[in-house]
């Protein structure tokens, strides 16, 4: 990291330009294990070494500047990585950039949602690969991109601060259109987040609505076709309370166009053990198309951190799809594995 600013520091003195730039990542390494069962017989089982804990392994620029009269320019451009192979071309997470100042912050570009970070901050397992953390279901619905988990043509503006621990932030989503559909507008999107942090207590509230924006569930179930000219709506409310010895969190999250969508709520705990972390979340869900279908799921895991930038961990969950017919259909999965973040 010295290197690196010691080059931008040179740059800047030939350039003129005076700009912080950093350099960061995450290299995760994990060993999977899983299995898909129907009724009792097994359908699938896998091994493989993947990345299994906060997503993919990942390397970032970002940095900003100062632009005099209380203002500061910022950037930020993240690409995903695979770890496993040399081949894999990178992709690309976030990329943005951004002023603020005492009119509050705006980015532009590609970043993170509202409704995930809402939703991510009550998880004790950090959107861990394992099955069980069905407000995934939620947060990865859109067909055809990673919206809503990452936003592509977005908008998103801080307000100024109001009230001491208050955050309020409007998001604009501009999806592009075409001469043959400039006026459905589909995939455009507004929405509003409000966050409160004090001491121990943070609370959490997201609402966004997407034009025609089609639902689909992955693993978890099948597509819901939007209705022509409706809006997909989906709102998220998170809540955490540190006790010191444990923390509580709670999570509540829905799609849903036309009375069609999912739903689901997560209920977890985390405490300290020594040096090391240990967590349990247990959610339930539902996919309501023109029948309903059951979700359960459950995560554990313990992570212990080695230093501070490098965390060893296991990781396991399950999840139990149960249909209109009562079949049940469960998928398990453990990982053993080392996030190296720098």
């Amino acid at each position: 990291m010295k290197k690196t600013l010691v080059a931008v520091a040179a740059i800047a003195a030939v350039t003129g330009a005076m700009a912080q730039a950093t350099i960061y990542g995450t290299i995760e390494q994990t060993y999977t294990s899983g299995s898909i069962s129907t009724d009792g017989v097994t359908s699938s089982k896998t091994t493989s070494i993947g990345e299994y804990q906060m997503g993919t392994s990942l390397i970032g620029f970002k940095g900003s500047e100062d632009l005099g009269s209380g203002m500061t320019a910022s950037y930020l451009y993240e690409m995903g990585i695979n770890a496993q192979t040399s081949m894999s071309a990178p992709l690309n997470r976030q990329a943005f950039v951004g002023l603020s100042g005492g009119f509050g912050a705006v980015r532009i570009g590609k970043q993170y949602s509202s409704s995930f970070l809402n939703l991510v901050s009550a998880d004790p397992g950090g959107a861990t690969g394992a099955p069980g953390a069905l407000y995934l279901g939620v947060n990865t619905s859109n067909n055809g991109s990673e919206s809503p988990l990452r936003q592509d043509d977005g908008i998103q503006y801080d307000l100024p601060s109001i009230a001491p621990g208050l955050k309020i932030t409007l998001t604009k989503v501009v999806a592009g259109h075409n001469t043959s559909d400039s006026g459905s507008k589909v995939g455009d999107s507004q929405g509003f987040a409000i966050n409160y942090a004090s001491g121990p207590l943070n609370v959490g509230y997201t609402s966004d609505s997407t034009k025609s924006q089609d639902i689909a569930f992955g693993s978890l179930g099948t597509q819901v076709t939007a209705v022509d000219g409706t809006s997909t709506k989906q709102t998220t409310l998170a809540a955490g309370y540190d006790l010191g010895m444990a923390k509580v969190t709670y999570s509540d999250a829905k799609v849903m166009n036309n009375g069609q969508g999912i739903k689901a709520s997560m209920f977890a705990l985390s405490a300290p053990v020594g040096a090391a972390s240990l967590f349990l979340s247990s959610s339930t869900g539902k996919i309501l198309t023109t029948t309903e279908t059951k979700l359960k799921g459950m995560q554990y895991g313990v992570n212990y951190p080695m230093s501070k930038r490098t965390v060893a961990y296991y990781h396991a969950g399950n999840t139990t799809i149960t249909d209109a017919s009562n079949s049940q259909t469960k998928v398990k999965g453990f990982g053993i594995g080392i996030h190296h973040s720098f």
